[in-house]
């Protein structure tokens, strides 16, 4: 069977796998992110990325995902509306001046009511269901923007996103708060106990904030629980909304290896099942899939 090659290019990585007979033969991860690359410099960057992979006089095909098509991106896919069975996800093919390529840019996934959005994910989602085909339940996505996705038999019902991973960024480098979360690690205990606290009663979230601060201030809190509070608390804010998707259901998280993690401990005794895959593998598997349905 003819090589071909896998493509995840999101907004700050890029990663590349040539596959052959269902087998990575190599692998490329960069920081060329869609946000370092000026928008008519696309196909000249992604050249040089994969250069090694190529041979002149036969074309390899490949198929890429993520927000190379966006409308910031290379050239936008346009969404494809849910409900929708991503066994029939469409795709783009961009103009190219290289002749020894053939690029397909899969689309992303779109609702009208409630108007939300996903690009990328819905091939993770598809990684699993490759294995996964009679699945109904939830699939979370945590990240910048989590997703919470209800999902049937290849399908995507419906779904909604949550700005849990900016807010947490914006919040802890933008606000008084900087100055008492100096700490990258999390207290598993305090993470839990605020994120369980939050669910019950969500109403009391912008008034422990500041709180944490003037703990610091008086009681010279400890960084690593502050910001296990904070962690715990904005979970707890998505958790409390996102309730339809996860009590007493079926839940998939799918996401990098900390983030899966920290949901996992969150959720493991409001679930009915709990099941976690690494996002990197999920994306490769989500390509592979799209490629049985060309």
């Amino acid at each position: 069977m003819d090589p071909w090659i896998a493509v995840d290019w999101g907004t700050s990585s890029f990663r590349a796998y040539l596959i052959t007979n269902d087998k990575v033969l190599d692998q490329i991860h960069s920081k060329d992110g869609m946000k370092f690359v000026q928008h008519d410099n696309f196909e000249i960057t992604f050249v040089k990325l994969i250069e090694k992979w190529l041979v002149t006089n036969k074309k390899i095909l490949i198929l890429a995902s993520g927000m190379l098509g966006s409308r910031q991106g290379w050239a936008e896919a346009s969404y494809q509306k849910a409900p929708c069975n991503l066994e029939k996800l469409k795709y783009m093919s961009p103009l190219i001046k290289d002749n020894r390529f053939e690029l397909k840019i899969y689309s992303g996934v779109s609702q009208s009511n409630p108007p939300d959005v996903m690009r990328g994910e819905e091939t993770q989602v598809s990684g699993f269901f490759s294995d996964n085909t009679n699945f109904a339940g939830s699939i979370c996505l945590p990240g910048t923007h989590s997703k919470w996705i209800n999902a049937k038999q290849s399908r995507i019902e419906n779904f909604k996103t949550y700005m849990t991973g900016e807010l947490f960024e914006v919040i802890s480098q933008n606000t008084v708060l900087i100055h008492s979360l100096n700490c990258k690690e999390i207290d598993k205990i305090e993470f839990i106990k605020s994120v369980d606290l939050i669910v019950e009663k969500p109403e009391i979230f912008s008034g422990l904030l500041f709180q944490l601060r003037a703990d610091d201030l008086l009681n010279k809190q400890m960084s690593i629980i502050s910001r296990s509070r904070l962690s715990g608390y904005l979970l707890g804010i998505e958790l409390a909304d996102s309730i339809k998707y996860w009590n007493n259901k079926d839940v998939v998280i799918i996401g990098d290896e900390t983030l899966i993690e920290l949901y996992g401990d969150a959720l493991m005794n409001k679930v009915s099942s709990l099941r976690q895959f690494k996002s990197e593998e999920m994306v490769l598997k989500g390509l592979t899939n799209f490629k049985k349905f060309l």
